[in-house]
């Protein structure tokens, strides 16, 4: 069959299922996009690391989203994911208003097939670290199920129109896409420079000073979680400083205790004080080491530093050379840290 440009601007005459039933799969299929939307803002600009996507060691958003397969070109996937949502929903509306409808069916049908190399792309990331993203498997859902729907309704055109019919009829709507995806790389990787400082929940945080982590210790502040954890070196981030390693750090006055052992099994000591997520801190009553002890108070996910300094009673910032009490203390906490990591 001949193709011109013409014959892209058609109704659902082209399609060989009725106008209401292809207005119901695509009422579906944008339902679906909707859901996926909604997850995918969550997981760019929510919370994530309070917890709620974090059950355990294994199922873990932060752990996958974080690490290093957590970005392609700079950029979150989840902000990919957005992008992706909204052009599917675009793809819909135009279909609803009967404009191009073979032209944008395929256009979807392209899109989905996109969408499930991403989807293949993060379960071989997920593979790769061990851990298992819930709201990520939950997108993985959809988007299979997208794609069966999609693909129903791609095979129920008259005669495909070929991609480059689609490409030419379609020119304006791609380049804006393609600009779009530019610009956000070139945005995001632009503006990953922050003074010195690091982004913890979409917020600028400064570098604790040392005489803070050290008040952390004396007010029997102990950190649980593991070295494997991505909310946990999110987390470390907050007492490291830039250019120096943990011993150089504020870190290193921190308590920290590890909860899995080299098999990744989970410690005893960490199923003794009740450790479900990581990262979790426990506020104590007397020294973590002490042989009766019990939990003032507790909090699971990572903590900015106004949470941190509201829970230990520890103000921030802290003078360096204001209190001889660090200085007395400098020692003691050195013999803590090393009998905490051992």
């Amino acid at each position: 069959m001949l193709y011109n440009n013409s014959a892209l601007v058609t109704h659902f005459s082209m399609v060989t299922l009725n106008k209401r039933t292809l207005v119901q799969y695509m009422q579906i299929i944008g339902i679906l996009g909707v859901i996926n939307l909604l997850l995918s803002l969550y997981m760019a600009f929510g919370d994530i690391e309070s917890g709620t996507c974090d059950i355990n060691a294994t199922l873990s958003c932060t752990s996958v989203i974080k690490s290093e397969y957590g970005k392609i070109f700079g950029v979150p996937v989840s902000y990919y994911g957005i992008t992706w949502n909204v052009v599917l929903l675009y793809c819909i509306w135009r279909i609803y208003l009967e404009d191009k409808v073979p032209a944008f069916v395929t256009t979807i049908f392209i899109w989905c097939s996109i969408g499930i190399g991403f989807v293949f792309y993060f379960i071989a990331a997920e593979l790769i670290i061990g851990k298992i993203c819930p709201f990520c498997t939950l997108v993985h859902i959809i988007n299979v199920a997208l794609m069966y729907l999609v693909f129903q309704v791609y095979c129920q055109l008259k005669s495909p129109p070929p991609l480059f019919l689609v490409a030419n009829s379609l020119k304006s709507f791609i380049v804006t896409v393609l600009l779009v995806h530019l610009m956000i790389i070139l945005f995001v990787n632009g503006g990953n420079t922050n003074g010195g400082g690091i982004v913890i929940n979409g917020i600028n945080k400064k570098i604790t000073n040392e005489s803070f982590s050290q008040c952390l210790t004396r007010m029997n502040m102990v950190m649980f979680g593991s070295s494997s954890c991505g909310a946990c070196m999110n987390q470390k981030k907050l007492f490291m400083l830039p250019g120096k390693d943990e011993t150089e750090s504020p870190w290193h006055y921190i308590n920290f205790i590890e909860c899995q052992d080299s098999d990744r099994n989970f410690k005893e000591e960490c199923e003794k004080w009740g450790i479900k997520r990581y990262p979790t801190w426990h506020k104590f009553e007397n020294n973590y080491k002490s042989l009766e002890n019990k939990i003032l108070e507790t909090h699971s996910g990572v903590m900015g530093i106004n949470e941190l300094s509201k829970m230990s009673g520890c103000q921030y910032p802290l003078k360096e050379n204001n209190s001889s009490e660090n200085e007395n203390n400098d020692n003691d906490n050195e013999k803590d840290k090393i009998i905490n990591r051992n």
